[in-house]
């Protein structure tokens, strides 16, 4: 009976600690953007996530397998304590190898906490695929830096 318990108890740690991990980048997967989930010709080249205690961020480059031009998207979500941000939110990120970004929105507020930062594309130099991202974002007077790392095995 011990042994069951024992068991059923790993067994719910296990898929807790699993659904804790998808649950902070939930939205802003690839499969929740829409203008990217539903196209069928579409080649995913590199993904790379990091996450703080208030941050979750996603880096996806891709292209159509008909053209040898990529896209770059950068999604950022809050994750921290309510109420979310509020007023400016700055944000920079740098990959290795191409791809940096930064901006200030003035209006930070959003309904679902995600932010999405934008895209850009060309068919120029990328982000290497074991590289790292580093990230910055400043909010009601706060600062983080994170890495976001890549995913391989897509």
């Amino acid at each position: 009976m011990k042994r069951i318990f024992g068991i059923l108890f790993l067994y719910v740690v296990v898929l807790s600690g699993c659904t804790g991990e998808s649950r902070l980048y939930s939205g802003i997967e690839k499969s929740d953007i829409v203008d990217i989930s539903n196209v069928k010709n579409i080649e995913f080249i590199y993904q790379y996530k990091g996450h703080t205690e208030n941050w979750a961020a996603h880096y996806i480059v891709f292209k159509m397998k008909d053209n040898d031009n990529h896209t770059s998207k950068m999604l950022l979500k809050y994750i921290g304590k309510k109420p979310g941000p509020t007023g400016e939110l700055r944000y920079a990120y740098q990959t290795e190898g191409g791809g940096d970004g930064s901006g200030t929105m003035s209006n930070a507020e959003s309904e679902n906490q995600i932010y999405n930062l934008g895209s850009s594309g060309g068919n120029g130099a990328i982000a290497a695929e074991d590289s790292i991202v580093k990230m910055q974002v400043y909010w009601n007077g706060n600062t983080e830096d994170f890495e976001l790392k890549p995913e391989m095995n897509q």
